[in-house]
């Protein structure tokens, strides 16, 4: 039997990693998405990584859908005039309201 250990304090610290790599890198919703970033900090390569990478970069994705409400993430990140910090401001809200539910 697989235990998970996804707590809201490890999503949170994927967001704000998420975060942290693409103010870095830079953002581009094609080259350098939010799902890769989100994937990258929850150390999740399909097909090669743990159960437990894989479901943390699921509930990084979860949050971030609960945050964006009414919008999915890969259709607000590929909204026309969307900005690198509009992104990275949203990740890290993100991660504050996973830290606060």
């Amino acid at each position: 039997m697989v235990t998970l250990s996804v707590t809201r304090s490890r999503v949170a610290r994927v967001l704000e990693s998420a975060a942290d790599l693409l103010g870095r890198e830079g953002w581009d919703p094609h080259r350098n998405s939010v799902m890769h970033a989100v994937d990258v900090a929850a150390g999740f390569v399909p097909g090669k990584s743990s159960a437990d990478a894989e479901a943390t970069s699921l509930a990084a994705w979860d949050a971030l859908c609960q945050y964006l409400v009414d919008v999915s993430p890969r259709e607000w990140e590929t909204h026309e005039g969307l900005t690198q910090t509009e992104v990275v401001d949203a990740l890290r809200a993100a991660a504050e309201e996973v830290t606060v539910c």
